[in-house]
């Protein structure tokens, strides 16, 4: 008989354990699960327990000194130290307000740590002032703090009766800057003196440090920058504007001449203004009134007799009035 080849016996298969099934007592099942315990595990737990608790201790405490080590290292580095303390405060400026008010408002006293100085406050403090547009605060650590506040520059004095603004006085006088923004007189100068005057009766109301938002206001003060723009270049220096009505304003100039504009095309009034200031002042005439609201045959009279005799040939001008009122159309 043949031997019949038998390869290697087959690995018995590993049998798995059946999962543990819950018991079911009195039909409610409950899951059994019981620990192991003994007198000498309990023991070992405890000194365990007890172990990490020293380490917890351990590090709270050394925290704790740490801490305590680095609060007197930067009080006596830093809170403490005399070069940190404030010794001199610079102020850098330009206008109405004061040195002296402005350190006033920002509450610095000599003695103060740098270090604790809040500089965002100081600058919040000092813009709340009318005078000042910007603040900034800088300290170099040697005992000196410097503020530079750049103030609103006035280009004229804003009069207004009814609400008690009076030009020239530093106790009722109220500025007005380039933009609009109104702002009370701190000193009196020379130079603010010789500021031209913005009458404006029927104001509503005037908020110090905000812009007046009046069309009239704006025009009013396109019309002060334009004219001062004329005068550096040779024309008569303005003296005032005085808003009477709604569409129109009275300027008022240093040769006591007194023109009448209007809310709308200033650009263009100012060019006839322009050309009759040329032709007046070739043939020396002294203007008394303009008004430049009319857009032909502009009103205007003189202080005197304008004297005609080189344009009697002239059959533009011939017709021209030379009563001895001084009154003339000009076209």
């Amino acid at each position: 008989m043949l031997a019949r080849a038998q390869g290697p016996a087959p690995k018995p298969q590993a049998t798995k354990a059946p999962a543990r099934k819950p018991k079911k007592v009195g039909g409610v099942t409950l899951e059994v699960d019981l620990k192991v315990e003994s007198p000498k595990i309990r023991e070992m737990e405890k000194v365990q327990m007890k172990r990490k608790g020293f380490k917890w201790a351990t590090a709270i405490i050394i925290l704790i000194c740490l801490a305590v080590l680095l609060k007197i290292t930067v009080r006596e580095s830093f809170l403490n130290n005399p070069q940190f303390s404030l010794k001199q405060v610079i102020v850098r400026t330009e206008g109405s307000l004061t040195a002296q008010k402005i350190v006033r408002t920002s509450a610095l006293t000599t003695g103060t740590n740098l270090l604790t100085v809040n500089m965002r406050e100081i600058q919040g403090r000092l813009l709340q002032l009318p005078q000042v547009s910007a603040v900034k605060v800088t300290r170099d650590y040697e005992g000196r703090l410097t503020l530079d506040v750049k103030q609103r520059q006035p280009v004229a004095w804003l009069e207004c009766s009814k609400l008690g603004m009076i030009p020239g006085r530093p106790d009722v006088g109220f500025f007005i800057d380039r933009e609009g923004v109104t702002f009370p007189c701190e000193v009196l100068t020379p130079a603010y003196l010789a500021l031209p005057v913005i009458r404006y009766e029927t104001l509503a109301q005037n908020q110090p440090g905000m812009a007046v938002s009046d069309m009239q206001m704006k025009v009013a003060l396109s019309l002060l920058r334009q004219l001062h723009e004329r005068f550096e270049q040779g024309a008569e220096e303005l003296r005032g504007i005085d808003i009477q009505k709604p569409y129109a304003m009275t300027a008022n100039f240093s040769d006591q001449s007194l023109i009448t504009f209007g809310v709308d095309d200033l650009q263009e009034q100012l060019t006839r203004l322009d050309r009759i200031r040329l032709e007046a002042r070739h043939r020396q005439w002294r203007i008394a009134t303009l008004n430049l609201l009319v857009e032909q045959n502009v009103p205007v009279t003189f202080r005197a007799a304008p004297d005609l005799k080189d344009l009697l040939d002239d059959p533009v001008t011939a017709s021209l009035n030379t009563s001895s009122q001084g009154k003339t159309n000009v076209r």
